[in-house]
C-alpha cells in the first residue's frame, strides 16, 4: 500500500514539474503572430517602455532595441505557463508578471533568457537587447 501511494506521490510530481510551461508545444510554433508586437514605445515622461509576453519556450520578441542613455522600463506578461526573464547585463530578473527599470548604458548585444525553469524547452528560450 505504502509503496503504491509513494509511486503516485511521485507520478504527480513529476507530472506538475513537466506541467510547468504547460503542454501544449503546438502553439509554439505559431511564431508569425508573436513577432506583430511593437518593441518598445516612449511614455510622456521619455521611459522606452517594452511589453514582451512569453509562452511555452519562447518570447514574442527575440529581439529588443534601444539606445544608449534610454531609460527603460521591462514589463513580462506570461501567456502561457510560467516564466520568467533573465538579462543580467542590466541587473534584471523577474519572476512571473512584472517590471524592472534600467538604464541602458553600454552599447552592445546582451542575451536574456528565460529565468524560471519551464521544462523542455527551456533551454533555447533566448532573445537580445541591442543597445545603439
Amino acid at each position: 500500500m505504502k509503496k503504491s501511494i509513494s509511486a503516485f506521490l511521485l507520478a504527480s510530481v513529476v507530472a506538475l514539474a513537466l506541467a510547468g510551461c504547460g503542454s501544449n508545444q503546438a502553439a509554439s510554433t505559431d511564431s508569425a503572430a508573436s513577432s506583430s508586437a511593437p518593441a518598445a514605445t516612449q511614455s510622456a515622461d521619455g521611459v522606452v517602455e517594452i511589453k514582451l509576453s512569453a509562452k511555452n519556450f519562447e518570447f514574442d520578441q527575440k529581439e529588443i532595441r534601444v539606445k544608449k542613455g534610454d531609460k527603460v522600463k521591462l514589463t513580462l506578461a506570461n501567456t502561457e505557463g510560467m516564466h520568467g526573464i533573465s538579462l543580467p547585463d542590466f541587473n534584471v530578473d523577474i519572476k512571473g508578471d512584472g517590471s524592472a527599470e534600467f538604464t541602458a548604458d553600454k552599447t552592445g548585444e546582451f542575451q536574456f533568457v528565460c529565468s524560471v525553469m519551464c521544462g523542455a524547452g527551456h533551454d533555447t528560450m533566448t532573445g537580445k537587447l541591442i543597445v545603439e
